[in-house]
């Protein structure tokens, strides 16, 4: 008997000790930043961004107080500023950014593989960095840039194209078709100069 009151008594403190801290959390994250909400819009196409691309952003940050990790909050905001961080797909990985401001550009990864990805913008609190419920997720969809060539990988502009009217074999006719000797004389004139015989 005495055992089952222990038992029933130790599981009773581990759900009330379970409910207060997910009370707790959620206390810290919605109660000190009331009514607080993000919106993230991108200035660009989303469902056709690059590895490497910068993507303009805006966020609408409402109820917060946004200050940026290095500054000094205001008198009267030290325990609910916040800044904002920016993620790619896992907020355990490395922070796209780390802001206040509310006009800011991302850069994709150089390795991020096509397909459907999301941007996660989050608030955090200044004074401890931890994460709080108000954040907003942007979904992307990252495409792969193709170049396209001709015969066999040649650029299709290749090079000038000779003049379809020129000729193949010796050079253009001159001046209507007026042909030279080999001695560089007009054929015509030879023809019509009178010719001397030398006598002994």
């Amino acid at each position: 008997m005495n055992r089952t009151t222990l038992a029933f008594g130790f599981a009773a403190a581990l759900a009330v000790g379970a409910a207060c801290n997910i009370h707790d959390n959620t206390i810290n994250a919605r109660l000190d930043i009331p009514n607080a909400t993000l919106n993230v819009t991108a200035n660009a196409d989303i469902n056709n961004v690059k590895a490497s691309q910068s993507v303009p952003l805006t966020v609408d940050a409402q109820n917060l107080v946004l200050v940026a990790p290095n500054d000094t909050p205001p008198a009267g905001h030290e325990a609910d500023a916040v800044y904002l961080e920016f993620h790619l797909d896992d907020e355990t990985n490395a922070a796209l950014l780390v802001t206040a401001e509310t006009s800011v550009t991302v850069t994709i990864p150089a390795g991020t593989a096509a397909g459907a990805h999301k941007i996660i913008c989050r608030a955090h609190k200044h004074d401890d960095g931890s994460p709080t419920d108000v954040a907003f997720t942007l979904d992307i969809t990252v495409t792969v840039s193709v170049n396209v060539h001709v015969d066999g990988g040649a650029p299709a502009d290749a090079g000038p194209s000779r003049d379809a009217g020129a000729a193949k074999d010796g050079p253009p006719k001159r001046d209507g078709g007026e042909t030279k000797d080999a001695g560089g004389k007009d054929a015509a004139s030879n023809a019509s100069a009178p010719s001397t015989a030398l006598f002994p």
